[in-house]
């Protein structure tokens, strides 16, 4: 089976690897897999889609596109059109947290390029039970990870030691983490914080100055971005990674994270509470709500049974991702999809 994935392959550029670049090694296994695009500038990273749309896409058994909620959204709603019109099976794969917005803003385009789909796929319930209402047939398959790479470890928790890993953009609202340390630094004056992650949008900036304002330099290390095998050598020395976007799907770092043993505390928004249940494999507090973090640290620290139970659930969860549980369920989708039988071509 000849597969071409369109989406975001960035991880060179200084982003964090996306579900694409996981995938594509693992989908070799049982197709030949080719992918695109590793350009950095997005108008000619889908004029680089277009291109090989046309030399491999129409040469392959079955296309699958990446859906996002912001202008690459069009990326998928241009490679959609063009499949259905040279009749080429295609797969969507949410990943938009923000993807009932997007329908809710452009559901014309949304509801074209989704009715023509082959399969629609959602790597959380959060997406699938969003568009199930809408009416259309969503498959859920969830993101993965290595679980081989993610040993599992017990903390201690008599100290606060923070751990940040989802980078510099307003989007993952990295100053609310900085305020949390804050709220704690009296009470806790031993509390250190470790962000990691690359600078998005300028929000780098922006948190070392608030971390300058409010005198916490002492407290709060920003190390830049680290690839997987630095952060969870790194990730060795604490023990709550801290995760408070302003909208999210089934963010794959909150998985690792829950695989390590890290304790996680999250803003339950989009997917999160999908992904986390609240005081059964992790914590969970409204968006923005720096108090609310603050308090379920607390929490963790004063009751040392607590986080013995998040810790054990939380790994036992995460294993669910491993690639073992969620190979049958692609592998089943994409012969499905492009009507190979196994075994054949």
């Amino acid at each position: 089976m000849k597969l071409v994935y369109f989406g975001n392959k960035l991880s060179n550029h200084g982003r964090s690897k996306s579900v694409l670049e996981t995938l594509e090694p693992l989908l070799g296994e049982f197709c030949e897999v080719k992918t695109y695009s590793n350009v950095r500038n997005q108008y000619l990273r889908f004029l680089d889609m277009l291109y090989h749309f046309f030399k491999e896409g129409l040469r392959s058994d079955i296309i699958m596109i990446d859906v996002y909620s912001t202008k690459n959204f069009y990326f998928a709603y241009m490679l959609g059109w063009l499949s259905s019109i040279y009749k080429k099976p295609y797969i969507l794969f949410l990943h938009g947290g923000n993807l009932p917005l997007r329908y809710n803003n452009s559901k014309r385009k949304v509801d074209q390029v989704f009715k023509r789909a082959k399969a629609i796929v959602a790597p959380s319930n959060y997406l699938k039970s969003f568009f199930e209402s809408k009416g259309f047939s969503v498959e859920l398959i969830p993101n993965i990870i290595d679980i081989k790479k993610f040993p599992f470890q017990r903390r201690e928790f008599t100290q606060p030691r923070l751990f940040y890993i989802r980078g510099f953009g307003k989007m993952y609202n990295p100053q609310m983490t900085v305020r949390v340390v804050m709220e704690l630094r009296d009470e806790y004056p031993g509390i250190q914080l470790t962000m990691i992650g690359s600078d998005i949008d300028g929000s780098l900036q922006e948190t070392q100055k608030l971390i300058d304002d409010l005198k916490l330099g002492a407290h709060i290390k920003i190390l830049g971005k680290k690839n997987q095998e630095e952060w969870i050598e790194l990730s060795k020395q604490y023990n709550i990674m801290l995760s408070n976007p302003l909208i999210d799907n089934t963010p794959v770092s909150i998985i690792e994270g829950m695989a390590l043993g890290l304790l996680i505390i999250s803003t339950d928004v989009g997917g999160v509470s999908y992904l986390v249940s609240d005081n059964e494999d992790g914590m969970l507090v409204q968006s923005e709500d720096h108090k609310g973090m603050a308090n379920a640290i607390r929490e963790v620290i004063n009751n040392p049974s607590l986080p013995i139970r998040l810790q054990e659930n939380a790994r036992k969860k995460a294993e669910l991702f491993s690639w073992e549980h969620i190979r049958p369920k692609w592998e089943n989708l994409l012969y499905y999809c492009s009507d190979i039988k196994r075994g054949s071509k």
